[in-house]
């Protein structure tokens, strides 16, 4: 296997216009991103609701352009590609949206849905060749041919993502990029849908980037996770087994929900609030959170730094 994706310090920054009553403020989104995957791996995102999970997704595509850092795809920095090019790079790097009630337009048919990433692509094809790729399609993700003809208001939320994932899957791609994929679907549903990514991921060898704010999800299905806190990664876990090292990291796995009643445990809550990005000061954005803080944390921010066995974590304090 080889590494095929690698982001390397990527930055998104807003700024935000001069009010009546006040300056313009600036936030990073995502600030100072590096990772790297490999063909045929998941790697999860995680983090809280707004650390910028979704935005890294759009950024990797470049759905969104960066305010600084790179992207490079086998090979290739994405942020060098004109928009052509970068159409034609986009058939082998398809996402797939969290909502699927607003990702499919309703004036479209599932036939229509299913074909429109040939119709951006300018691929034409004969009727019959049509006709065969919306059927095995539609069959390659559980669905009856006969729903092409369905509008999605006939649809229920299930069939819908299975739609999109078929509309992401047409062109055949090299990575799914799937953002919180199963987070607006009732729980069964979830894991038929979380079913059908596994055995596609095996039968086409597809690579995923997983962004879920669910870390018993994440924890079954990637293979590495990523944590984010205010648009940093604050830590890179090798495998879903390694054991957590960053405060942040460990109260997030504490607050997962176990099953068994033999195996929970008491929740200590966080203290504080999350702090505004529009107004991070120096040092470590969880300092004013972390139990373990110390006076180095609030002046000075610690850096993503390996820690041996693919580990790497970024604080000046670690487990």
């Amino acid at each position: 296997m080889s590494e095929f994706l690698e982001v390397s310090r990527l930055s998104k920054r807003y700024t935000s216009k001069r009010g009546l009553f006040g300056a313009a403020r600036s936030m990073y989104a995502v600030n100072d991103v590096s990772f790297r995957m490999t063909k045929g791996r998941v790697v999860g995102v995680v983090g809280e609701s707004g650390c910028g999970k979704s935005t890294l997704a759009r950024l990797i595509l470049r759905l969104i352009e960066p305010s600084s850092g790179a992207v490079r795809f086998d090979g290739l920095d994405l942020l060098k590609q004109r928009p052509r090019e970068m159409r034609r790079l986009r058939a082998r790097m398809q996402m797939v949206f969290q909502d699927p009630y607003s990702a499919i337009d309703p004036r479209y048919t599932v036939a229509d849905a299913v074909m429109e990433p040939f119709q951006i692509q300018g691929v034409r094809l004969s009727s019959a060749a049509r006709s065969d790729m919306i059927s095995g399609l539609l069959t390659m993700v559980g669905l009856n041919p006969q729903t092409a003809s369905s509008y999605p208001h006939q649809l229920s939320g299930g069939q819908k993502q299975r739609i999109g994932i078929a509309r992401a899957l047409a062109l055949k791609p090299a990575l799914l990029v799937l953002d919180e994929p199963t987070a607006s679907l009732d729980v069964s549903i979830q894991a038929q849908i979380v079913g059908l990514l596994e055995r596609l991921q095996e039968e086409m060898g597809l690579t995923y980037l997983f962004i879920s704010h669910d870390l018993a999800l994440v924890k079954y299905f990637c293979d590495e996770v990523l944590v984010m806190y205010l648009g940093r990664v604050v830590e890179a876990l090798p495998n879903t087994d390694a054991p957590a090292r960053h405060p942040y990291t460990r109260t997030l796995l504490d607050s997962t929900f176990q099953p068994d009643p033999k195996l929970r445990r008491r929740i200590q809550p966080l203290a504080g609030e999350v702090p505004s990005p529009f107004d991070l000061g120096p040092g470590c954005a969880f300092a004013a959170r972390c139990p373990r803080a110390s006076e180095r944390c609030r002046v000075e921010t610690p850096l993503l730094a390996a820690s041996g066995g693919g580990h790497a974590v970024a604080c000046h304090h670690p487990d």
